[in-house]
């Protein structure tokens, strides 16, 4: 029983540092999606003109060609991605191919987000509570600056990863929304481009 005390303790411990650096990892990775997601805020106006001129064109029964075109101006965000997915798979015959290739990639992208909104809380809880045997330890011999930094370490770890959390899920439902209204517009305009406009 003790053998296998010591077993689980080395284990323990052995795991505090990588728990510790992923948290770190994930800090910075959070970080870098914030940047991005600011920036993607930075081009939404492009983005709601450019879905305002398609469906202006759309309205007043513009055909496919003249989508495409307008939608070649875009510059940022899923109107110019599906424009590059369009010139890679070779033109307008492969739009429907293309449309659920941009649900892919924006379903993959979000998936990243839940990620670290699962993994972030995990790894702070554990980086609470690999830190408080050792504590409790210090804590039972009467050893008050082990007590007191484990418990920093503890209680610092749980308060990084419920911010990233928070962080994660905020970004992946700023995302989620903007992507599904964009997708919907998308895939509303181009695969009705070819039928007749109503009066």
């Amino acid at each position: 029983m003790k053998l296998l005390e010591q077993l689980l303790s080395l284990i323990s411990e052995a795991v505090l540092l990588p728990t510790l650096a992923a948290i770190i990892i994930l800090v910075a990775w959070s970080a870098m999606l914030l940047g991005g997601l600011l920036r993607e805020w930075l081009g939404r106006r492009q983005i709601v003109a450019i879905l305002a001129d398609l469906r202006r064109a759309r309205g007043e029964g513009g055909d496919q060609v003249r989508l495409l075109h307008i939608l070649s101006t875009a510059t940022t965000g899923l109107p110019a991605r599906l424009h590059q997915l369009l010139a890679q798979w070779g033109g307008a015959g492969d739009l429907s191919h293309c449309l659920v290739d941009l649900e892919i990639e924006t379903a993959t992208a979000l998936s990243r987000l839940t990620w670290m909104t699962r993994i972030a809380p995990m790894l702070g809880l554990m980086g609470t509570l690999i830190p408080l045997g050792p504590a409790l330890t210090g804590l039972a011999s009467g050893d008050l600056a082990t007590l007191s930094s484990n418990l920093v370490v503890a209680f610092t770890a749980t308060v990084v990863g419920v911010l990233l959390g928070c962080c994660s899920y905020t970004m992946n439902l700023v995302r989620k929304n903007w992507y599904q209204r964009d997708l919907s517009t998308l895939e509303h305009l181009f695969t009705n481009a070819n039928r007749p406009a109503l009066p």
